[in-house]
């Protein structure tokens, strides 16, 4: 999924497979795929219509099947008009959403899968579990240059992650090569994220798991991360072996993956905020309770976890985005109000029954919203409840730290030339939002269950290399 390919083949409609169409469908992992065919699928008009296709099928030159999904027509025609020659035929281009390589459907009724499958980078890095055992030679041995190498494909990792849907981390191995004059020999391990669930479903519904568990992994590397491969799988696709028997067909999905980079290094397990081996024996409530909140939580941390895909893009909106990330997550973890919401009705009662009748209107609207919290108090609740030692050497001055964010997010939101003094600019800008997208990952991190332990042991491993520019870790260590 994250390489450039090009498939050259046939192309139709599944209600006209006998109108086949020569065509190239090309991918790039950040722009998604186009279908670029000579000639027109719907009729040999030479200037065919924009119409957009739900499905097109084709086969490839080496056979494969191919389903694309969500097809709308970009441009049309193109071919050269030569008064009294033949003329050649035109070109149309689709976009294309989805592209399924394993498969022919139909119908978008008909991609209904029960298993979705992927590769997520840094994920192999995260479980940090190896099948490669070194045993240790003797120095003769080493001298002479004896190399011995052991592997054993580590056991499958199983977990729930709702009622209906297991999830797993499965490895995966190639069997090396053997050659008559051998000179090389290549082992190389990989890790799968699976999800099954009782019953089949769409898509966009299975992707829904694999981008729930993604933006968990995001929060424990502290880092964006992204689909390296998906395979779909489900009992309406099956594919016939040689053998007679039947299995089910690997359905390999390719779209758009916006926050993919090229050449990006692995990180190493002193960079990661969590090990998967720190926390197994808690991973499976982790994640169930990471699922079941997620719904909920969905808004704050889409703000929260844009900031990691900008890698280390930074700008004003990525501070305002991060104050309403707070705001929003706070607003979703608590139900209370300034004031308890009974005696806050009485208050209005008897404010509008002694105050004349025409500045009712305008006080009505006052109470609207005058009972909600405010940015100080969410962000001074947030910073008390989801605290642990070392986030509190980041933010020393949490009172001073609530004031800077409260006064930075006012101005830039209204501009207003009493509040510049007192926002923050630059590099303080900065700095000030990287401490709150800390304290927002911490926020997340405690409402599915880590404790405060192991949140200041994991920072207090990690401060070093991931938090050294907003502390002097020397001077605090003195």
């Amino acid at each position: 999924m994250v390489r450039q390919y090009e498939i050259k083949g046939e192309w139709f409609l599944p209600n006209d497979s006998n109108n086949r169409v020569h065509g190239n469908l090309k991918y790039h992992p950040n722009n998604g795929a186009d279908l670029e065919l000579y000639g027109s699928l719907e009729s040999d008009q030479f200037f065919p219509q924009l119409i957009d296709q739900d499905i097109i099928l084709g086969i490839s030159s080496e056979s494969e099947l191919v389903t694309l999904v969500g097809c709308a027509m970009t441009h049309s025609g193109g071919a050269k008009l030569v008064q009294g020659q033949e003329s050649g035929k035109p070109t149309t281009i689709y976009s294309v959403i989805f592209t399924l390589v394993g498969i022919h459907a139909e119908k978008k009724e008909d991609l209904l899968f029960d298993t979705i499958s992927s590769e997520i980078f840094n994920l192999g890095e995260w479980v940090g579990i190896s099948g490669f055992k070194y045993p240790k030679l003797t120095h003769e041995e080493i001298k002479a240059c004896k190399i011995t190498i052991e592997y054993l494909l580590p056991e499958p990792i199983k977990f729930k992650i709702d009622k209906s849907t297991n999830g797993t981390f499965n490895f995966i191995s190639n069997r090396p090569g053997m050659s008559r004059y051998q000179k090389k020999i290549e082992i190389n391990q990989r890790v799968e994220f699976t999800a099954k669930t009782e019953k089949d479903k769409t898509i966009e519904q299975l992707l829904e798991y694999l981008f729930g568990f993604q933006n968990f992994l995001i929060l424990v590397l502290y880092k964006s991360t992204y689909p390296q491969g998906i395979t779909l799988k489900g009992d309406r696709f099956q594919v016939e072996y040689p053998d007679g028997k039947k299995y089910r067909a690997n359905a390999k999905l390719y779209f758009s993956v916006f926050n993919y980079q090229e050449n990006e290094k692995p990180k190493l397990d002193f960079d990661l905020l969590f090990e998967y081996r720190s926390i197994k024996d808690d991973f499976e409530r982790f994640i169930q309770n990471w699922f079941s909140k997620y719904e909920l939580l969905e808004p704050a941390f889409d703000l929260l976890i844009e900031q990691f895909h900008r890698r280390n893009q930074f700008n004003v909106n990525t501070f305002l985005n991060l104050a309403q990330a707070a705001e929003t997550f706070h607003a979703r973890t608590n139900n209370h109000t300034k004031i308890p919401r009974d005696e806050y009705k009485k208050m209005k009662k008897e404010v509008l029954e002694s105050t004349p009748s025409k500045y009712h209107p305008w006080l009505k609207e006052q109470f609207n919203f005058g009972n909600n919290l405010n940015l100080h108090r969410r962000l001074s609740e947030i910073l008390g409840r989801y605290s642990n030692d070392i986030l509190d050497v980041i933010i020393s001055d949490k009172e001073e730290f609530v004031k800077r964010v409260k006064h930075s997010r006012n101005y830039y939101t209204h501009y207003s030339k009493d509040g510049k003094k007192k926002a923050l600019k630059g590099s303080e800008l900065f700095y000030l939002s990287e401490k709150l997208k800390l304290q927002l990952v911490c926020a997340f991190l405690m409402e599915i269950g880590f404790t405060k332990d192991q949140l200041s042991k994991s920072l207090d491993k990690v401060k070093w290399r991931l938090f050294n520019h907003l502390v002097d870790w020397k001077s605090e260590e003195r």
